[in-house]
Protein backbone atom coordinates (compact mmCIF):
# COMPACT_ATOMS: atom_id res chain seq x y z
CA UNK A 1 0.00 0.00 0.00
CA UNK A 2 1.15 3.86 -0.58
CA UNK A 3 2.80 5.92 1.90
CA UNK A 4 0.62 8.94 2.12
CA UNK A 5 3.31 12.10 2.14
CA UNK A 6 1.14 15.21 1.55
CA UNK A 7 0.83 13.95 -2.32
CA UNK A 8 -1.93 11.90 -2.26
CA UNK A 9 -4.94 12.27 -4.13
CA UNK A 10 -8.31 12.23 -2.68
CA UNK A 11 -11.79 10.59 -4.23
CA UNK A 12 -14.74 10.59 -2.36
CA UNK A 13 -16.83 7.89 -3.72
CA UNK A 14 -21.15 7.45 -2.43
CA UNK A 15 -22.28 4.08 -1.98
CA UNK A 16 -26.30 2.97 -0.92
CA UNK A 17 -26.25 -0.49 -2.48
CA UNK A 18 -30.24 -2.02 -0.69
CA UNK A 19 -29.64 -4.69 -3.52
CA UNK A 20 -26.31 -4.92 -3.07
CA UNK A 21 -25.14 -4.44 -6.75
CA UNK A 22 -24.34 -0.77 -6.96
CA UNK A 23 -21.07 -1.42 -5.18
CA UNK A 24 -18.88 -2.91 -7.96
CA UNK A 25 -20.07 0.07 -9.79
CA UNK A 26 -17.61 1.57 -7.62
CA UNK A 27 -14.88 -0.79 -7.52
CA UNK A 28 -15.09 -0.15 -11.34
CA UNK A 29 -14.75 4.10 -10.80
CA UNK A 30 -11.40 2.86 -8.70
CA UNK A 31 -10.07 0.15 -10.77
CA UNK A 32 -10.66 3.25 -14.07
CA UNK A 33 -8.63 5.54 -11.49
CA UNK A 34 -5.97 3.58 -10.17
CA UNK A 35 -5.33 2.17 -13.54
CA UNK A 36 -3.94 5.70 -15.11
CA UNK A 37 -2.92 7.14 -12.06
CA UNK A 38 0.32 7.23 -11.10
CA UNK A 39 0.38 9.40 -8.22
CA UNK A 40 -0.70 8.01 -4.84
CA UNK A 41 -4.87 7.92 -4.42
CA UNK A 42 -7.00 7.36 -1.61
CA UNK A 43 -10.58 6.32 -2.26
CA UNK A 44 -13.05 7.65 0.93
CA UNK A 45 -16.04 5.62 0.54
CA UNK A 46 -19.25 7.00 1.99
CA UNK A 47 -22.21 4.23 3.22
CA UNK A 48 -24.37 2.88 5.32
CA UNK A 49 -25.80 0.04 6.47
CA UNK A 50 -26.46 -1.00 3.04
CA UNK A 51 -22.79 -1.94 2.64
CA UNK A 52 -22.33 -6.12 3.13
CA UNK A 53 -19.36 -7.00 4.24
CA UNK A 54 -18.64 -8.84 1.11
CA UNK A 55 -18.74 -5.81 -0.93
CA UNK A 56 -16.53 -4.02 1.51
CA UNK A 57 -13.99 -6.85 1.50
CA UNK A 58 -14.14 -6.15 -2.49
CA UNK A 59 -14.01 -2.70 -2.84
CA UNK A 60 -10.95 -3.34 -0.27
CA UNK A 61 -9.28 -5.54 -2.68
CA UNK A 62 -9.53 -3.66 -5.73
CA UNK A 63 -7.71 -0.55 -3.93
CA UNK A 64 -4.97 -3.46 -2.76
CA UNK A 65 -4.69 -4.91 -6.12
CA UNK A 66 -3.45 -1.79 -7.62
CA UNK A 67 -1.59 -0.74 -4.21
CA UNK A 68 -3.98 2.26 -3.46
CA UNK A 69 -5.81 3.18 -0.76
CA UNK A 70 -9.32 3.20 -0.05
CA UNK A 71 -10.94 4.07 3.61
CA UNK A 72 -14.98 3.77 4.53
CA UNK A 73 -16.85 6.44 6.59
CA UNK A 74 -20.62 5.34 7.70
CA UNK A 75 -22.60 8.27 7.24
CA UNK A 76 -25.94 6.91 8.22
CA UNK A 77 -25.98 8.97 11.56
CA UNK A 78 -25.22 12.02 9.12
CA UNK A 79 -28.27 10.93 7.17
CA UNK A 80 -30.67 10.19 10.04
CA UNK A 81 -30.06 14.34 10.62
CA UNK A 82 -31.12 15.66 7.98
CA UNK A 83 -34.42 14.33 8.75
CA UNK A 84 -37.37 11.94 7.01
CA UNK A 85 -39.01 14.61 4.96
CA UNK A 86 -35.40 15.17 3.26
CA UNK A 87 -34.83 11.78 2.54
CA UNK A 88 -38.34 11.09 1.20
CA UNK A 89 -38.41 14.24 -0.94
CA UNK A 90 -34.75 12.71 -2.50
CA UNK A 91 -36.76 9.47 -3.39
CA UNK A 92 -39.74 11.65 -4.54
CA UNK A 93 -37.36 13.00 -7.06
CA UNK A 94 -36.39 9.42 -8.54
CA UNK A 95 -33.16 10.22 -6.44
CA UNK A 96 -31.49 7.40 -4.22
CA UNK A 97 -30.15 8.51 -0.53
CA UNK A 98 -27.00 8.03 -1.47
CA UNK A 99 -27.20 11.66 -3.63
CA UNK A 100 -27.11 13.05 -0.19
CA UNK A 101 -24.49 11.45 1.07
CA UNK A 102 -21.48 14.12 -1.13
CA UNK A 103 -23.47 16.77 1.75
CA UNK A 104 -21.41 14.82 4.19
CA UNK A 105 -18.63 15.41 3.09
CA UNK A 106 -17.17 18.45 4.80
CA UNK A 107 -18.60 17.08 8.12
CA UNK A 108 -17.00 13.75 7.95
CA UNK A 109 -13.52 13.94 6.05
CA UNK A 110 -10.81 16.05 7.33
CA UNK A 111 -9.50 17.00 4.76
CA UNK A 112 -9.08 20.50 2.39
CA UNK A 113 -9.41 19.42 -0.86
CA UNK A 114 -11.57 15.94 -2.50
CA UNK A 115 -12.69 14.67 -6.09
CA UNK A 116 -16.27 13.79 -5.40
CA UNK A 117 -17.20 11.58 -8.43
CA UNK A 118 -20.74 9.74 -9.00
CA UNK A 119 -20.76 5.99 -9.25
CA UNK A 120 -21.67 6.21 -13.13
CA UNK A 121 -18.51 7.47 -14.12
CA UNK A 122 -15.71 5.62 -15.78
CA UNK A 123 -12.23 7.46 -15.66
CA UNK A 124 -10.50 7.67 -18.91
CA UNK A 125 -7.63 9.64 -17.83
CA UNK A 126 -5.18 10.80 -15.58
CA UNK A 127 -6.90 12.06 -12.75
CA UNK A 128 -4.19 14.25 -11.58
CA UNK A 129 -5.17 16.64 -14.12
CA UNK A 130 -8.56 17.02 -12.29
CA UNK A 131 -6.59 17.56 -8.50
CA UNK A 132 -3.98 20.05 -9.76
CA UNK A 133 -6.42 22.62 -10.68
CA UNK A 134 -6.46 25.59 -7.85
CA UNK A 135 -9.30 26.06 -5.87
CA UNK A 136 -8.33 28.06 -3.23
CA UNK A 137 -9.97 30.83 -4.77
CA UNK A 138 -13.46 29.59 -4.87
CA UNK A 139 -15.62 26.61 -2.95
CA UNK A 140 -15.74 23.86 -5.69
CA UNK A 141 -15.38 23.56 -8.88
CA UNK A 142 -17.70 21.44 -11.78
CA UNK A 143 -18.40 20.92 -15.32
CA UNK A 144 -21.72 22.73 -16.71
CA UNK A 145 -24.88 21.27 -17.51
CA UNK A 146 -26.55 21.14 -20.48
CA UNK A 147 -27.57 24.85 -21.57
CA UNK A 148 -31.28 25.47 -20.85
CA UNK A 149 -33.32 28.18 -22.63
CA UNK A 150 -34.08 31.31 -20.89
CA UNK A 151 -37.89 30.36 -20.21
CA UNK A 152 -37.76 26.97 -19.80
CA UNK A 153 -39.33 25.30 -16.99
CA UNK A 154 -35.79 24.09 -15.40
CA UNK A 155 -34.42 27.68 -15.58
CA UNK A 156 -37.50 29.64 -13.83
CA UNK A 157 -37.23 27.35 -11.10
CA UNK A 158 -33.06 27.25 -11.19
CA UNK A 159 -33.80 31.21 -10.29
CA UNK A 160 -36.34 30.59 -7.75
CA UNK A 161 -33.59 28.94 -6.08
CA UNK A 162 -31.31 31.54 -6.52
CA UNK A 163 -29.01 29.37 -8.75
CA UNK A 164 -28.01 30.98 -12.32
CA UNK A 165 -28.65 28.92 -15.26
CA UNK A 166 -25.47 30.08 -17.29
CA UNK A 167 -23.56 28.32 -14.66
CA UNK A 168 -25.58 25.88 -13.36
CA UNK A 169 -22.71 22.69 -12.60
CA UNK A 170 -23.32 19.07 -12.72
CA UNK A 171 -22.80 17.83 -9.42
CA UNK A 172 -21.68 14.44 -10.87
CA UNK A 173 -18.03 15.35 -11.07
CA UNK A 174 -16.63 18.29 -8.00
CA UNK A 175 -13.73 19.56 -6.92
CA UNK A 176 -14.25 20.67 -3.58
CA UNK A 177 -12.45 23.19 -1.13
CA UNK A 178 -13.53 21.78 1.79
CA UNK A 179 -12.88 24.53 4.49
CA UNK A 180 -14.83 26.77 2.39
CA UNK A 181 -17.80 24.74 2.02
CA UNK A 182 -17.89 23.35 5.30
CA UNK A 183 -19.77 26.67 6.38
CA UNK A 184 -22.57 26.52 3.85
CA UNK A 185 -23.17 22.55 4.43
CA UNK A 186 -23.95 23.09 8.10
CA UNK A 187 -26.72 20.36 8.81
CA UNK A 188 -29.56 23.12 10.42
CA UNK A 189 -28.59 25.40 7.26
CA UNK A 190 -29.29 22.37 4.66
CA UNK A 191 -32.48 21.12 6.78
CA UNK A 192 -33.75 24.82 5.95
CA UNK A 193 -32.87 25.00 2.40
CA UNK A 194 -34.56 21.57 1.91
CA UNK A 195 -37.62 23.31 3.69
CA UNK A 196 -37.99 26.36 2.00
CA UNK A 197 -37.14 25.32 -1.81
CA UNK A 198 -39.02 21.69 -1.53
CA UNK A 199 -41.30 23.07 -4.25
CA UNK A 200 -38.87 24.21 -6.79
CA UNK A 201 -35.89 21.73 -6.47
CA UNK A 202 -35.63 18.65 -8.85
CA UNK A 203 -32.06 17.54 -7.93
CA UNK A 204 -32.09 18.20 -3.97
CA UNK A 205 -27.98 17.70 -3.77
CA UNK A 206 -27.24 19.23 -6.96
CA UNK A 207 -29.67 22.53 -6.75
CA UNK A 208 -28.25 23.04 -3.03
CA UNK A 209 -24.79 23.02 -4.11
CA UNK A 210 -25.07 25.08 -6.96
CA UNK A 211 -27.78 27.33 -4.92
CA UNK A 212 -25.62 28.16 -1.73
CA UNK A 213 -22.20 28.44 -3.50
CA UNK A 214 -23.78 31.15 -6.14
CA UNK A 215 -20.41 32.62 -7.74
CA UNK A 216 -17.93 30.74 -5.88
CA UNK A 217 -18.23 27.77 -7.84
CA UNK A 218 -14.95 27.78 -11.13
CA UNK A 219 -16.44 26.15 -14.29
CA UNK A 220 -14.10 23.50 -14.91
CA UNK A 221 -13.36 22.26 -19.35
CA UNK A 222 -16.27 19.67 -19.99
CA UNK A 223 -14.16 16.99 -20.06
CA UNK A 224 -14.08 16.57 -16.52
CA UNK A 225 -17.59 15.40 -16.39
CA UNK A 226 -18.17 14.63 -20.49
CA UNK A 227 -21.71 13.30 -21.63
CA UNK A 228 -20.53 11.96 -24.73
CA UNK A 229 -22.68 8.59 -23.67
CA UNK A 230 -25.52 10.39 -24.19
CA UNK A 231 -25.50 12.33 -26.87
CA UNK A 232 -25.65 10.08 -30.61
CA UNK A 233 -22.36 9.67 -31.13
CA UNK A 234 -22.11 7.96 -28.02
CA UNK A 235 -23.65 4.71 -29.64
CA UNK A 236 -20.25 3.95 -31.48
CA UNK A 237 -18.01 1.91 -29.48
CA UNK A 238 -14.69 3.55 -30.63
CA UNK A 239 -12.39 4.32 -27.40
CA UNK A 240 -10.08 6.12 -29.48
CA UNK A 241 -12.08 8.81 -30.84
CA UNK A 242 -11.16 12.30 -29.69
CA UNK A 243 -14.45 13.25 -27.61
CA UNK A 244 -13.31 9.65 -25.46
CA UNK A 245 -10.25 10.44 -24.76
CA UNK A 246 -8.43 12.19 -21.73
CA UNK A 247 -11.46 12.87 -20.06
CA UNK A 248 -14.08 11.70 -17.37
CA UNK A 249 -17.05 9.79 -18.84
CA UNK A 250 -20.46 10.26 -17.33
CA UNK A 251 -22.76 7.69 -18.00
CA UNK A 252 -26.02 9.94 -16.69
CA UNK A 253 -28.94 8.24 -18.47
CA UNK A 254 -28.23 4.80 -19.90
CA UNK A 255 -26.34 3.10 -18.07
CA UNK A 256 -23.76 0.42 -18.71
CA UNK A 257 -25.37 -2.13 -16.07
CA UNK A 258 -28.91 -1.12 -17.62
CA UNK A 259 -28.84 -0.37 -20.84
CA UNK A 260 -25.32 -1.74 -22.88
CA UNK A 261 -25.10 -0.76 -26.57
CA UNK A 262 -21.93 -0.95 -27.51
CA UNK A 263 -20.30 2.53 -26.71
CA UNK A 264 -17.55 3.63 -25.91
CA UNK A 265 -18.32 4.27 -22.17
CA UNK A 266 -19.49 0.48 -22.26
CA UNK A 267 -16.85 -0.88 -23.31
CA UNK A 268 -14.14 1.45 -20.94
CA UNK A 269 -16.88 0.08 -17.98
CA UNK A 270 -17.03 -3.34 -18.77
CA UNK A 271 -13.16 -3.70 -19.63
CA UNK A 272 -12.67 -2.13 -15.87
CA UNK A 273 -14.83 -4.65 -14.50
CA UNK A 274 -12.86 -7.26 -15.27
CA UNK A 275 -9.98 -5.77 -13.17
CA UNK A 276 -12.36 -5.78 -9.92
CA UNK A 277 -13.04 -8.43 -8.11
CA UNK A 278 -16.69 -8.59 -9.12
CA UNK A 279 -14.69 -9.54 -12.73
CA UNK A 280 -13.18 -12.61 -11.35
CA UNK A 281 -16.39 -14.19 -10.06
CA UNK A 282 -17.27 -18.05 -10.92
CA UNK A 283 -18.50 -18.14 -14.71
CA UNK A 284 -22.23 -19.62 -13.15
CA UNK A 285 -22.43 -15.61 -11.32
CA UNK A 286 -20.99 -13.72 -14.28
CA UNK A 287 -23.39 -15.46 -16.93
CA UNK A 288 -26.44 -14.99 -14.42
CA UNK A 289 -25.37 -11.45 -14.09
CA UNK A 290 -24.80 -10.88 -17.74
CA UNK A 291 -27.95 -12.65 -18.50
CA UNK A 292 -29.96 -10.69 -16.35
CA UNK A 293 -28.74 -7.50 -17.49
CA UNK A 294 -29.35 -8.13 -20.95
CA UNK A 295 -32.51 -9.37 -21.11
CA UNK A 296 -33.60 -5.69 -19.05
CA UNK A 297 -31.72 -3.43 -21.95
CA UNK A 298 -33.65 -2.39 -24.40
CA UNK A 299 -31.00 -2.21 -26.79
CA UNK A 300 -31.13 -5.80 -26.43
CA UNK A 301 -34.43 -6.15 -28.79
CA UNK A 302 -32.86 -3.72 -31.75
CA UNK A 303 -33.01 -7.30 -33.98
CA UNK A 304 -36.32 -7.98 -32.91
CA UNK A 305 -37.77 -4.61 -33.41
CA UNK A 306 -35.89 -5.01 -36.93
CA UNK A 307 -37.88 -8.28 -37.32
CA UNK A 308 -41.03 -5.86 -36.77
CA UNK A 309 -40.30 -3.42 -38.92
CA UNK A 310 -39.59 -6.35 -42.05
CA UNK A 311 -43.08 -7.58 -41.60
CA UNK A 312 -44.23 -4.21 -41.08
CA UNK A 313 -42.57 -3.91 -45.07
CA UNK A 314 -44.27 -7.48 -45.99
CA UNK A 315 -47.58 -6.14 -44.91
CA UNK A 316 -47.48 -3.47 -46.95
CA UNK A 317 -45.70 -4.31 -50.12
CA UNK A 318 -47.02 -7.97 -50.48
CA UNK A 319 -50.14 -8.01 -48.69
CA UNK A 320 -51.81 -3.83 -48.28
CA UNK A 321 -50.77 -3.20 -52.02
CA UNK A 322 -52.34 -6.78 -53.21
CA UNK A 323 -55.46 -6.13 -51.29
CA UNK A 324 -55.96 -2.37 -52.67
CA UNK A 325 -55.73 -3.44 -56.21
CA UNK A 326 -57.62 -6.38 -55.92
CA UNK A 327 -60.32 -4.32 -54.09
CA UNK A 328 -59.93 -2.06 -57.23
CA UNK A 329 -60.75 -4.82 -59.29
CA UNK A 330 -63.53 -5.96 -57.71
CA UNK A 331 -64.94 -2.82 -57.65
CA UNK A 332 -64.04 -2.49 -61.78
CA UNK A 333 -66.34 -5.65 -61.86
CA UNK A 334 -68.94 -4.87 -59.82
CA UNK A 335 -69.17 -1.40 -62.40
CA UNK A 336 -68.95 -3.25 -64.83
CA UNK A 337 -72.17 -5.76 -64.35
CA UNK A 338 -73.90 -2.49 -62.98
CA UNK A 339 -73.69 -1.21 -66.45
CA UNK A 340 -73.72 -3.67 -68.42
CA UNK A 341 -77.42 -4.93 -67.06
CA UNK A 342 -78.40 -1.29 -66.96
CA UNK A 343 -78.29 -0.59 -70.73
CA UNK A 344 -79.12 -4.35 -71.04
CA UNK A 345 -82.72 -3.94 -69.05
Amino acid sequence: MEQDNGNTIHVVLAVYDPKGTYSRHAGVVMASIFERTQRPVCVHILHDETLTERNHSFLSETAESFGKNVSFYDVSPYIKRLGDETIQGAQKSGLSVGALFRLAIPDVLPLDKVIYLDCDIVVNMDIRELWDIPVDDCSCAGVLESPRGRFSATSIRMRLMGCDPKKYVNSGVLLMNIPRMKEKLEIGKIFQWFKRYRYCMKYQDQCLINSCFQGEIKILDGRFNNHYANRNEGYRGDINAPEVVNSILHASTKKPWTAPKGSAVDLLYWRAFLKTPWGRLPPEELIDMIIDIFQKSPFTHRRTSQCYGKIAHTLREEFLRNYVFMMAGLFAKYLYYKAKYFFTS
